[in-house]
């Protein structure tokens, strides 16, 4: 750009300061040493204003402010562009010219272009830069932030679980002989088998069935079924053992990461996990000797729920997982054991985190590194009260939830595995709102059967009977692929995807139809719901086929006198297009019952995808117009007399689980680790209180001030043990 001087001037951390840290042109002695605040000079106006400004003659200008440090007065031409990320002022670029010179349009548009292309580097090198206060001063407080996977306090030494072996570090080869590969490989499933036999037996004690069945899942990963016959087929082809399970292995963890339901998406984790103990036996790299601290803060870069297993549970008193989601396996093991967690702490080098104090604070999702002693002893007291509250919590399971008034709220669950057994006889849960009939299609190398399907979501229908059961249909397509059908769009949110997908294959609609009404034959509490649905059309032409399927069924397990022995199922649809907000009227005789799914239609409405790290802080269910939409479907449902429950992740919020109540939904399901304490805010919760309070927020603007209202509301309840740790 041929000019005299370029500087570079970062913000200070949380502070409306800026100082000088490169120049080519200011004194260069006054690099680190010269702070200036936004309201002062023209380089502090621009990071006031956020937007470039350019000065003909700075020296002349009311803003201009003299620094004798940095020797600008010889400057008087100036250009000023602010470096920004995601919002916030990381700092500014500034040109100065000797003499008079007002900076052409095209060079004002290039310095905005280089600072938006710095911007990003500039917000990591900032963190690593505070990261560093870990190794060189033991009084930092360093302060990390991610997200809750596991409520609760933890207070110990950090932990650094690091794997023996990464497939990155797997180079391809082939071999000649492809028998003593397959015999290696063999043996290092039946090793890994016998890893997860004694990890099973050691948590036996410690977790609840369901969360046990972890390890039911990675037995079932092993089978030949799932993994094994495709690595065995990659040997035939001549790949070494090694080079066959890494090939495999990454296509299913490739396949799985694209997937939009983060439920399913977190299966990519057990996936990688389990294989990479296959990889260690093949190696030889397993069984390494761990060297514990007694309150241990489990740190990786993805925790799994086999490195929880290996380590003793009266050892572990906190998580802190780089990688991870509230549905992965570790986070469903964490809260099972009341281990305190957080996962998704990002932009600090995680070797720092080695070998120092942490407190891990699971409500908030904050990570404090060497923290002081006052912090400390906040934190001790805090553990206390959380510990008390979490017996609480246990004392009051076995109730059903109810508001504070008596009105009672059906609680449901959401799940998909196939492992809901323990979880059936809790009589507080009065069913499955949501089950994901996906998993059983994804780990294979085809269509499951009719009979395989039948099989499973019998075993389902039994461990609940007596209450409600609502599968969902199978919901793929888009970015949420088979492994063996795939499906490339451009735009997979708004693709082929769900009852669209289904409608277009009815074979594959037909056979989940077929194997769920026979399932239903001895239990009668199927209830079949379609997902994605966009307009009536596709309802009409789903309940036809899934009344032809009945007819099927009846035709072939019973003759026309017994016919009535095949019941027919309740039929509903999710509510999570749009679309269908404006022809709820029109479903009246047309479906049994409806759920909304939150977590899409808040995406749909909003424009946003949730998964898209650049946009995904838009993605709020609390949004006054998702609140909005919801309230909306809550009356028309109820003026034409259709029952409407609610199954998406507002419904496991507590503060969520206030506002739906206070709409007038009777049902919610949610994940089980939700349960407790959303019962327990309720039972808090006068109705009418609640009916105020939906009526408050709807008059808000945006997502803050909703939660504001929401949790002015919890604390006046007297329930703010759900919003942080103590009482």
């Amino acid at each position: 750009m041929n000019t005299d001087c370029c500087s570079i001037y970062l913000a200070e951390p949380d502070q409306k300061l800026l100082r000088l840290k490169a120049t080519d042109g200011l004194n260069i002695d006054a690099v680190g040493q010269t702070i200036m605040r936004f309201d002062e000079g023209l380089t502090g106006w621009v990071a006031e204003r956020g937007e470039p400004i350019k000065v003909h003659n700075a020296l002349q200008h009311a803003r201009f402010k003299q620094f004798p440090a940095i020797e600008e007065d010889t400057y008087s031409g100036f250009l000023g562009v602010p470096i920004m990320h995601r919002r916030k002022i990381l700092g500014v670029i500034s040109l100065q010219q000797s003499e008079s010179r007002y900076f052409e349009q095209e060079e004002e548009a290039f310095l905005v272009t280089l600072s938006a292309q710095l911007a990003s580097t500039f917000a990591n090198v900032t963190l690593r830069l505070r990261s560093q206060d870990v190794q060189t001063n033991e009084h930092a407080g360093l302060v990390l932030q991610g997200a809750s996977g596991a409520r609760g306090v933890g207070i110990g030494h950090s932990y650094l679980v690091q794997t023996n072996i990464e497939f990155s570090d797997v180079s391809l080869k082939k071999v000649s002989e492809s028998e003593p590969e397959k015999a290696r490989y063999f043996n290092a499933v039946e090793n890994t088998r016998a890893d997860i036999i004694q990890m099973t037996q050691r948590m036996s004690d410690q977790l609840p069935k369901d969360a046990l069945a972890i390890f039911d899942v990675y037995q079932q990963l092993l089978d030949a079924a799932s993994l094994g016959n495709e690595v065995v087929e990659k040997i035939n082809q001549g790949w070494c053992a090694v080079s066959a399970l890494k090939i495999v292995v990454e296509k299913y963890i490739a396949e799985f990461e694209k997937m939009d339901d983060p439920y399913i998406r977190e299966r990519a984790v057990d996936v990688k996990d389990l294989s990479r103990r296959l990889l260690e036996h093949l190696t030889a790299k397993a069984n390494r000797a761990l060297a514990i601290p007694t309150s241990a803060i489990i740190i990786a870069e993805e925790v799994t729920a086999s490195m929880l297993a290996e380590i003793p549970r009266e050892q572990i008193t906190g998580i802190v997982s780089f990688k991870g989601a509230e549905n992965s396996h570790a986070a469903i093991m964490a809260r099972a054991l009341g281990i305190p967690a957080v996962i998704g702490v990002r932009d600090v080098p995680i070797l720092q985190l080695d070998d120092v104090d942490i407190i891990v604070d699971g409500y908030s999702g904050k990570v404090f590194i060497c923290p002081n002693e006052a912090i400390l002893d906040e934190y001790r007291k805090l553990e206390s009260e959380d510990k008390a509250f979490a017996d609480l919590l246990k004392e009051e399971a076995d109730e059903y939830a109810q508001t504070a008034c008596g009105r009672r709220i059906s609680m449901y669950i959401n799940s998909g595995m196939g492992f809901e057994g323990d979880i059936a006889e809790q009589q507080h849960i009065e069913g499955i709102g949501l089950y994901r009939t996906e998993y059983l299609f994804m780990m294979r190398q085809r269509f499951p059967s009719e009979q395989e399907q039948q099989a499973f979501y019998q075993e389902v229908l039994g461990d609940f009977d007596g209450k409600p059961v609502i599968m969902r249909t199978l919901d793929v397509g888009g970015d949420k692929q088979l492994p063996y059908f795939p499906i490339i769009e451009e735009n997979p949110f708004l693709g082929w995807r769900g009852i669209r997908l289904t409608l277009d294959h009815s074979e594959i609609f037909l056979v989940q139809i077929r194997a769920m009404i026979k399932a239903n034959i001895l239990t009668n509490n199927l209830h079949i719901m379609l997902p994605m649905v966009s307009d009536i059309g596709e309802i009409e032409e789903a309940s036809r086929l899934i009344k032809q399927a009945h007819r099927e069924v009846e035709k072939e397990m019973f003759d026309a006198d017994n016919a009535a022995r095949v019941p027919m199922p309740k039929i509903g649809v999710m509510i999570e297009v749009p679309s269908m907000i404006f022809q709820l009227d029109k479903l009246k005789g047309k479906i049994d019952f409806c759920s909304i799914g939150t977590n899409d239609l808040t995406q749909y409405l909003l424009a946003v995808d949730r998964n898209n790290d650049k946009v995904s802080g838009l993605y709020d269910a609390y949004h006054p117009t998702v609140l909005t939409a919801i309230k909306m479907i809550a009356d028309e449902t109820k003026k034409i007399g259709i029952p409407c429950s609610v199954c998406g992740e507002l419904a496991g919020d507590p503060g969520g689980a206030m506002l739906l109540t206070g709409m007038g939904f009777d049902q919610l399901s949610m994940n089980t680790q939700n349960v407790l304490r959303v019962k327990w805010v309720l039972k808090k919760a006068d109705h009418l209180v609640l009916q105020k309070l939906v009526e408050d927020v709807l008059d808000c603007t945006r997502p803050d001030q909703v939660k504001f209202r929401v949790n002015r509301t919890i604390l006046n309840i007297g329930a703010a043990g759900i919003l942080r740790a103590g009482n």
